[in-house]
C-alpha cells in the first residue's frame, strides 16, 4: 500500500512540473508579478533572470508596474521583454 501511495504521489508531482513553464525576464528591469491559480501570489523577478516552472499551466500572470497580463498555455516560455508578456 505505501509503494502504491508513493508512485501515485511521484507521478502527480512530475506531471505539476512537466506542464509548468519558466518565466523569463529578458529586461533590464526589475518587475513585481502576481500568479493566479487556484490562490493568488505576489513575487518578484530580476533582470535578466529564470524562474523554472514559475508559470503553471492556467494560471494568469500580471505585470504589476506595467499592467501587461497573459494566461499561461502549456509549458512554452513566458517571456517579458519591453515590460510585456508573451508565450
Amino acid at each position: 500500500m505505501k509503494k502504491v501511495i508513493f508512485i501515485f504521489i511521484l507521478v502527480f508531482c512530475m506531471s505539476v512540473t512537466l506542464y509548468a513553464a519558466d518565466l523569463v525576464n529578458k529586461d533590464s528591469k526589475k518587475y513585481t508579478i502576481e500568479v493566479t491559480t487556484y490562490g493568488t501570489l505576489n513575487t518578484s523577478i530580476g533582470s535578466n533572470t529564470t524562474l523554472m516552472g514559475g508559470a503553471p499551466d492556467g494560471a494568469t500572470i500580471k505585470i504589476k508596474e506595467t499592467g501587461s497580463t497573459i494566461k499561461v498555455n502549456g509549458s512554452k516560455p513566458v517571456i517579458i521583454k519591453d515590460g510585456k508578456l508573451s508565450q
